[in-house]
């Protein structure tokens, strides 16, 4: 059994998470300082706990939520042996299949109604096969891949599914049962997409957008790893809400931007217009929410649990769904690492101090990669050099 799997079932763990208390704070406290080897297991585990906690709380939560895991592992085991796949790691930096469980908890606790549907997500959780494509993985285990560099996808209200304008899957809208998809977006690639109920959602590249074909109930929910920019359609008896591994921000119709890369220890959220009610709640710190204005920016630590909220210009946070990167006083380093994403490149810095160089300028996304470095290094003062087809180094 993984490690975090035995913080799990420790049922003062779990006590701990749900309902803290000084001696519960100062025995975990403690331990966490004595054993900091064992700090990532600590906080997948409690992250485990959290996300199914959203609809459910109290002892019948602890015990239902151990038996669902079970049941899901002991699928994903299965799984495994029947297919000979390798064995599941458990990495942030990279999109691995138990990293995806704790998204599939986190809302798939209010949509799964038999337990067929544990094998589906077992299953889906390793069904990527091109990681070159985009990929629209469908809940009946249809896996479409998607080539260009920009697409769209569109559920429409007949309940097909329009790729890039062009080619349709068409669904049984009789027998239309509720099931989760997945859009998986590469390096190099950025796709929009256009849910059930109408809200748009721009992914950036390095990201993937987990939600159900339909949406039942009191909430319109998703989750994300990655960025996201999320235009919603207005629904004020159905709240929309994403989830991450660290925060859920909930909203009734309104346009924001959402950036969770599992490999940055900032999470931020930028309210371009409406409200939204943002939820943390951190490893130290009890579930805290704060309430955004337009043009205000939420910084979530994941190290420090701490949310700070400041006045920004929005443009520079959400310019990229509109294809282009617009940058005031901007770290040279935190620009790279957004066009490595973006054109799925590598960039090297000869002196790191380069990288705390703090520019402003705008760069156009539609331009090739070359043309975009070699405005970026005249921006900084700098120079580049080209390595390989995919390797650049900045000096």
């Amino acid at each position: 059994m993984e490690k975090f799997l035995t913080y799990f079932e420790n049922k003062s763990f779990v006590r701990w998470v749900l309902h803290p208390n000084e001696q519960l704070d100062t025995f975990w406290n403690d331990y966490l300082k004595k054993n900091p080897q064992e700090q990532k297991e600590i906080e997948f585990a409690r992250l485990l706990v959290l996300q199914l906690q959203s609809k459910k709380e109290g002892v019948a939560m602890e015990e239902e939520s151990l038996g669902l895991l079970s049941d899901i592992i002991r699928q994903i085991e299965e799984t495994n042996r029947k297919k000979n796949f390798r064995k599941i790691t458990l990495s942030l930096l990279k999109y691995a299949a138990v990293g995806l469980l704790f998204f599939f908890l986190g809302i798939g606790y209010y949509y799964i109604q038999k337990p067929g549907s544990l094998s589906g997500l077992a299953e889906q959780a390793q069904s990527i096969q091109d990681e070159n494509s985009v990929q629209l993985i469908l809940g009946n285990r249809i896996n479409v891949p998607i080539s260009q560099k920009e697409s769209t996808i569109e559920y429409q209200a007949d309940g097909k599914i329009v790729i890039n304008r062009q080619d349709t899957l068409i669904a049984d809208t009789e027998n239309l049962a509720q099931e989760f998809n997945q859009l998986v977006i590469p390096y190099g690639k950025n796709t929009s997409i256009k849910l059930p109920d109408g809200t748009v959602a721009y992914l950036n590249a390095g990201s993937r957008l987990i939600y159900p074909n339909i949406f039942r109930g009191k909430y319109r929910e998703v989750s994300l790893i990655g960025e996201g920019f999320f235009d919603v359609m207005h629904d004020e008896k159905m709240p929309f809400i994403v989830q991450t591994n660290d925060l859920a921000v909930e909203v009734l119709g309104t346009k924001f931007n959402l950036s969770a890369y599992p490999s940055e220890n900032m999470i931020e959220t930028v309210l371009v217009e409406g409200s939204v009610k943002i939820s943390t709640s951190g490893i130290h710190s009890p579930k805290e929410e704060y309430t955004l204005e337009p043009n205000q920016l939420a910084t979530y630590n994941r190290t420090s649990s701490e949310t700070r909220i400041a006045t920004v210009d929005v443009d520079n946070y959400v310019s990229w769904h509109n294809g282009y990167l617009n940058f005031d006083s901007s770290d040279l380093s935190r620009i790279a690492k957004k066009l490595e994403r973006y054109y799925n490149i590598r960039i090297l810095f000869e002196d790191p101090m380069l990288g705390i160089r703090s520019i402003t300028g705008k760069l156009h996304l539609k331009d090739e990669k070359e043309y975009v470095l070699k405005v970026l290094a005249k921006t900084a003062s700098a120079d580049v050099k080209q390595l390989d087809e995919n390797t650049f180094v900045m000096k």
